[in-house]
């Protein structure tokens, strides 16, 4: 007995004739002729009987007709479920993140994901997280890692991750570095800082409002990572702002943290995610995986 053979008879049962269901299925009559007889000569009954109408089914046959509908939707769903899994292997998955994020959370994370799935593309963009909310809510990133905003904005679901830590730091052989004890203490020091439209930058700029102390002197700018001034710390007198898990990785030799409360403070983050569209099974993955990773590091 050939699936073929069941699934055909399904069609030439809910057509009535021959012709109509070799129409349905791109057949010829004479090969849907084929089958029923192959059928009617493995079980040895009639299955169907000519009408003036058409083709009408035997008892026999309208017993065949359940089962070979539910073999059918069997075979369908698997069909289905397969392509499901395929799917949640392969694709492209459209991530945006903070720039502070890269090195110490999405870098590690494609790192850690890949290997399970191999075929998997990634996408990131890097972005201030007002706006990845805006490129989440119009459809153009199916995730998004974001410092999570004070309200949520509808449509948008999220799971917290963790606090990001953000530290004042300078080389470790700065020759003031003993002095530093206090933010005013900074005052006339000069900075390698991000733009001003970056969250890092907004947070520094309203600690030192709060204490009543000037802006920064600002002498290099960018509006990439933190990380990216690694460099130029390490071979000046400048102070910079950086996550603090940057400090522990290579990209963060040869800098430290100043020593005081006022230097260092945290901010929750999350990753997002459209509420009422549907999360492609490869993002739902990565977006659990992500969430268990951040939860077993006390990310």
């Amino acid at each position: 007995m050939r699936l073929e053979d069941l699934q055909s008879f399904v069609v030439i049962c809910e057509s009535g004739q021959l012709s109509r269901a070799a129409n349905r299925l791109g057949s010829t009559q004479s090969a849907l002729s084929k089958t029923v007889a192959r059928l009617e000569a493995e079980f040895g009954i009639p299955l169907l009987e000519r009408t003036t109408r058409g083709m009408a089914v035997t008892a026999a046959g309208a017993q065949l007709l359940t089962h070979a509908r539910q073999l059918s939707n069997v075979c369908q769903d698997l069909q289905a479920n397969m392509v499901q899994q395929r799917a949640a292997s392969t694709g492209l998955l459209r991530i945006g993140v903070l720039p502070a994020l890269i090195h110490g959370l999405l870098s590690p994370l494609i790192a850690h994901f890949l290997p399970t799935r191999p075929m998997a593309r990634f996408r990131f963009e890097s972005e201030l997280s007002t706006r990845l909310m805006e490129r989440l809510e119009d459809g153009h990133i199916d995730l998004a890692f974001v410092a999570l905003p004070d309200g949520m904005p509808k449509g948008l679901a999220h799971i917290a991750l963790g606090q990001l830590r953000i530290s004042v730091v300078a080389r470790q052989d700065h020759p003031r570095i003993r002095q530093f004890r206090q933010l005013a203490d900074l005052a006339g020091e000069q900075w390698a800082l991000p733009s001003q439209d970056m969250l890092l930058r907004r947070w520094l700029d309203a600690r030192l409002a709060a204490h009543h102390l000037p802006p920064p002197t600002v002498i290099v700018e960018s509006t990439t990572t933190p990380a990216s001034f690694a460099t130029l710390l390490r071979h000046s007198d400048l102070l910079g702002i950086a996550n603090a898990a940057i400090l522990a990785q290579p990209a963060g030799q040869g800098l430290c943290a100043l020593n005081g409360p006022d230097f260092h403070w945290r901010h929750q983050l999350g990753i997002m995610w459209r509420h009422q569209a549907a999360l492609p099974p490869l993002a739902q993955e990565f977006r659990d995986m992500a969430v268990a990773w951040c939860q077993a590091r006390d990310f």
